[in-house]
């Protein structure tokens, strides 16, 4: 019986793999963008190409709505922009937050609030209730009320319960 003997053809046999390879990629690159013209070409029949009298009807309808009424907003706006706001009810008026919740957020290192913060509204009549109390609650948490400190001096954020102040800085 015969044996062959001879080397093996690396180089053809590499030469054989990059071109099956090669021919891989194409294919796919081929039918990937075969199928994405297909996909958008039926997006565009089943989507694109319809008539938009629906939406056509939608926008006469808001802008009659939008005309029509006591007054119209193209009539709201120009008075707006003649006037401003300063005739304009409470509700409306913009005003400075009293909300100092973001404020004592750094329990680690309290900070002072600032005192427009701390301030009461000057419209509201002190009363009873509201007025600043130095004593902790009943149920032993600090209060958030003000603390009746000097006029000028910077108020500081109450401690969260549960955690302690951090001590002065030592001197040498």
């Amino acid at each position: 019986m015969a044996t062959d003997t001879t080397d093996p053809r690396i180089g053809l046999i590499v030469r054989i793999g990059i071109l099956a390879i090669a021919t891989l990629i194409g294919t796919r690159a081929g039918l990937v963008a075969y199928f994405d013209r297909m996909t958008k070409d039926e997006q565009y029949k089943k989507i694109g190409s319809l008539p938009t009298d629906a939406l056509n009807s939608l926008r006469t309808d808001e802008k009659e709505r939008l005309s029509s009424g006591s007054m119209s907003v193209d009539r709201s706006m120009q008075i707006l922009a003649a006037k401003g706001r300063m005739g304009a009810g409470p509700d409306i008026m913009p005003s400075a937050s009293k909300d100092i919740a973001p404020l004592q957020g750094w329990t680690q290192m309290p900070a002072s609030v600032p005192a427009p913060m701390m301030a009461q509204d000057p419209n509201a009549a002190p009363s009873a209730s509201s007025a600043p109390s130095a004593a902790p609650s009943a149920s032993g948490a600090p209060s958030t009320a003000p603390s009746a400190a000097p006029s000028g001096a910077p108020s500081v954020a109450p401690i969260a319960p549960g955690h302690q102040p951090p001590p002065p800085p030592r001197r040498p």
